[in-house]
Parts: structure tokens; C-alpha cells; sequence
């Protein structure tokens, strides 16, 4: 049987140290805990606006007519529904002459900063007055929207 030399117990024995240690290092574990925080957005009311109309209203008759919604939260959202809308007084034409109906679960999602148009029907009172000729109608509508994340 051979004999180790005295270097090479040395440097054996130096190398079992390292790995000792090394072990006794990888032994070493901790974990901590605490928390962290976030902070949620806030929602910005949309935006309806109208686009356009395809024929112009007479008494008893309906037409479309294009609104656009637009979404500035940073989120996308869906639209619920826009509301029903009816015309204010307008030079002698009385109000309520030009209605349309409300729209529920229109499709489709818009876009954080986007829009979307939406199309909906208007129609005139079939006793419209005379003070009803050429007039400008304004329907107020409100749409519902959610996330749509």
C-alpha cells in the first residue's frame, strides 16, 4: 500500500475544508417576509358623441342615426347600454317630439383611449308640430360601461 505524502494530505485536507465549508454554506438558508402594496386607478366617465344621421325626420317616420363612445380609461371596457334618449324644447317644437330607445348589450369592447360607434334609431312624434320643421334635434343619452379587462 502506498503512503500519502505530506503535501498531498495538506492539499487534501484543504480541499475537504473547502467543501465543508461550501456545505455548511448551502445550509445556511433564510426567508423573510413583509408586504407589498399597490394601488388601484379610478374609472373616467365616457364620452357620447354624435357622428351622423342617415335621412332627416317628418312626423310618424323613424331614421338611424351614429353616436361614438369614447373610452378614456386606461382599461378596456364594454358597453352595458346607452340609454333612451328624448329632445328638449326646440324653437316651438315641444319636447319629447324626437325620441329613441334605449340599447342594451350593444357588442364589442373599445380600447383603452379608443371609440366606437354605435348605431341607434330615432324617431318623430307622428302629431310633430309645424314649429317642428327644420329644426336641430338634440337627444341627451348616457351609456353604462364596465371593464372589460
Amino acid at each position: 500500500m502506498r503512503k500519502i505524502s505530506k503535501r498531498s494530505a495538506v492539499v487534501l485536507g484543504a480541499a475537504g475544508a473547502v467543501l465543508v465549508a461550501g456545505v455548511a454554506y448551502a445550509a445556511w438558508t433564510s426567508s423573510g417576509t413583509g408586504s407589498g402594496a399597490v394601488t388601484s386607478t379610478t374609472s373616467v366617465d365616457s364620452k357620447i358623441t354624435s357622428v351622423s344621421s342617415d335621412h332627416a325626420l317628418y312626423p310618424g317616420n323613424s331614421t338611424t342615426f351614429v353616436v361614438k363612445v369614447t373610452n378614456p380609461n386606461a382599461y378596456p371596457v364594454v358597453v352595458n347600454s346607452i340609454s333612451a334618449g328624448s329632445s328638449d324644447e326646440v324653437g316651438g317644437c315641444a319636447a319629447g317630439t324626437v325620441t329613441s330607445a334605449a340599447v342594451t348589450n350593444p357588442t364589442g369592447t373599445i380600447a383603452p383611449g379608443s371609440t366606437a360607434d354605435y348605431t341607434l334609431t330615432a324617431t318623430m312624434d307622428k302629431n310633430a308640430s309645424d314649429a317642428c320643421k327644420s329644426q336641430p334635434f338634440t337627444l341627451p343619452l348616457t351609456a353604462v360601461l364596465s371593464s372589460n379587462a
